[in-house]
């Protein structure tokens, strides 16, 4: 009984120790230069001027796919949402600069909600 006891208390401490080590140092390093990406995409796009295709006191969703390529490029990939019009200024906007990445997060796919409003006054 105490066999079994001390063998799945080993057990129990190998599996621990292996999913600890799932998250290493660098998973975490892409993970917070992927957050960093995500906040440059994001500014970038909000700079849209998106007033002449929302209508004061409505808002528009628009999802921004975006891919790194291996150039570490950010490139836009698809433009998900109702307005076309929208959807091409925000593609236009994505496409005037250019988002450079590390090397890491090269092949990857990001994905960014973005909400357009305007408020009546």
């Amino acid at each position: 009984m105490k066999n079994i006891k001390s063998i799945v208390l080993v057990l129990a401490c190998l599996l621990s120790i292996n999913v600890t080590m799932a998250i290493t140092p660098e998973t975490k390093k892409i993970e917070k230069e992927k957050s960093a990406v995500l906040k440059k995409i994001q500014k970038l796009a909000s700079q849209t001027s998106f007033t002449d295709y929302v209508r004061k006191g409505e808002s528009e969703l628009i999802v921004l796919r975006c891919t790194v390529n291996e150039n570490n490029e950010v490139v836009v990939s698809k433009v998900i949402g109702f307005d076309e019009e929208l959807k091409k200024a925000v593609r236009k906007t994505m496409e005037s600069k250019k988002i450079r990445t590390t090397a890491a997060l090269s092949g990857e796919e990001l994905a960014l909600r973005l909400k357009f409003a305007t408020y009546e006054k």
